[in-house]
């Protein structure tokens, strides 16, 4: 039997969140992978299970423009204290300009808004590839 694939998202909108996990349950059923997915509205219990939890997540999907805490400082504090977990992170945003600027010597994972489902899979496929 495949391993589970586990999934986290970080998202304030419930229609994102919706979309993420449709496309989700859909690629990932389409292979036979088990998964499940995780998903916070509110960045600061996202980050907290990611802190507590992060090591079971093969992929972590971050919105970026958040109330209280930003992906891309959800995403720094990764860096500082749970590193090996930054290549499993896929942002989702519509301004990834933002992000290039802040992470200029990174090579990140960035899903432009609004995405299609083939950009989608492509994205979770290369970080899976990475893992």
């Amino acid at each position: 039997m495949a391993k589970t694939i586990k999934v986290l998202t970080i998202d304030d909108e419930d229609t994102v969140q919706s979309i993420i996990t449709a496309f989700l349950n859909r690629f990932l059923g389409e292979k036979n992978i088990p998964h499940e997915i995780r998903s916070f509205n509110d960045p600061v219990q996202g980050l907290f299970d990611l802190s507590t939890h992060g090591e079971q997540y093969q992929v972590i999907l971050l919105d970026v423009r958040l109330p209280r805490l930003t992906g891309d400082e959800i995403f720094n504090s990764l860096l500082h204290v749970n590193p090996e977990l930054v290549n499993r992170v896929v942002f989702i945003t519509a301004y990834p300009d933002d992000l290039i600027r802040r992470f200029p010597d990174m090579e990140l994972n960035i899903l432009t808004k609004p995405f299609r489902y083939r950009d989608f899979c492509e994205k979770i496929v290369a970080v899976l590839k990475k893992k």
